[in-house]
């Protein structure tokens, strides 16, 4: 039960984490866009609301025994997300992307970090690449994923949106 407590803990932090890092860069791109560039970069975005949902998996050694209730934990908050309705009771588009870090397997030279599967809808192929996952020794930069996460992948500039990152 404790096990269970830690990963609600850490999606709570990662949800938070995101969200201030979401905001963080909607004021950035403020900052840095003209209003006619902010508008015609929204345009199109701005149609169709998306929730974004990056999820970033232990696979190291400390992950034995949890991984499989990690994955399912996660995958529950993808079910969740995918009946989401906006305000005007529409349902916005749903990309997930998948990391896994910590993994002695993967390269030493990308901080023991891989892209499984950049921003995509199709919810099949990402649960099979999620639950294929298993643990292998390793090193958990967990700083590092986050920020690779965000360096790699294309968030968009609509700040209606919903961006955030999962990390167990």
């Amino acid at each position: 039960m404790k096990n269970l407590k830690d990963i609600i803990g850490i999606i709570f932090i990662s949800l938070t984490l995101g969200t201030a890092l979401g905001y963080a860069s909607i004021s950035k791109e403020k900052t840095n866009n003209s209003e006619a560039e902010k508008f015609l970069i929204d345009k199109k975005d701005k149609d169709n609301n998306i929730v974004k949902i990056a999820l970033l998996l232990d696979t190291s050694n400390s992950m034995d025994g949890l991984i499989n209730q990690a994955k399912a934990q996660l995958w529950d908050i993808v079910n969740q997300f995918s009946y989401a309705k906006c305000g005007n009771g529409h349902r916005p588009g749903l990309q997930i992307a998948l990391y896994q870090y910590g993994n002695d397997g993967l390269s030493s030279k990308e901080g023991y970090i891989q892209q499984v599967i950049g921003f995509s809808s199709d919810l099949d192929e990402i649960s099979e690449k999620l639950f294929s996952l298993s643990t292998n020794g390793g090193e958990e930069y967990c700083g590092e994923v986050i920020q690779t996460s965000l360096r790699q992948l294309d968030w968009g500039k609509n700040p209606d949106n919903l961006k955030m990152i999962l990390i167990t």
